[in-house]
């Protein structure tokens, strides 16, 4: 295992039930949200990025053909159970990373800058929090992720990570964009109102606002 390396996992499976569109094509200023949040964990120096797809699980690897990304399907998605999704993820980054960043796909406006503030911690279970919001990413140190897989309790990862007894270490970070999620056609709109924002880096979008 590359003990050193930070992987993130990124959770695609779902049917988009309560948005008008496949949420993870839609376009947000120019780009996929699929792309949008891929493009930010590359840019924050994850690696290996891991994929959970199910629902259309073709047309998203066809949109990402070219892109340096592992792909695993999750055959029960139409359950809607998105800790499976994590399982899968988990499983799939044994040995290729010492840590793991999850996040859902669908969240596309974390900023880059919060995203390296979480994986610069040394934490186990790390996850940031905006006005006393936690969201995402949420970083497992992978010593802990066959804790995590074996849970069988409700509440999904949130859950799972607090059965294990290990401190979750909360990054404080000015950033809306860590829990502004597309679930609805509403979300997805007021996201786009906000993406016009580029900050002098050249970075797409900086989601780090007043909380």
């Amino acid at each position: 295992m590359n003990s050193e390396k930070t992987g993130a996992l990124v959770l695609a499976a779902g049917m988009s039930t309560r948005m008008k569109g496949y949420k993870p094509l839609l376009d947000l200023g120019g780009i996929s949200i699929i792309k949008r949040v891929i493009l930010s964990l590359k840019q924050a120096g994850a690696d290996p990025l891991i994929l959970i797809t199910g629902y259309r699980g073709k047309d998203l690897r066809e949109h990402l053909q070219g892109e340096e990304i592992i792909f695993v399907e999750n055959l029960g998605y139409a359950d809607g159970d998105m800790f499976g999704s994590v399982r899968l993820g988990l499983e799939a980054a044994e040995g290729r990373c010492g840590r793991i960043l999850v996040v859902p796909g669908d969240v596309p406006l974390i900023s880059e800058d919060t995203i390296k503030k979480v994986m610069e911690s040394e934490g186990r279970l790390v996850r940031p929090v905006c006005g006393g919001n936690p969201g995402h990413p949420v970083m497992i140190h992978m010593d802990l992720a066959e804790g995590i897989r074996s849970f069988k309790g409700d509440g999904g990862l949130k859950k799972a990570m607090e059965s294990l007894g290990v401190p979750i270490e909360e990054i404080r970070v000015e950033d809306r964009g860590i829990y502004l999620d597309a679930d609805t056609p509403e979300e997805y709109a007021r996201l786009q109102q906000m993406i016009g924002e580029k900050n002098s880096s050249g970075h797409i979008y900086k989601s780090e606002k007043k909380c």
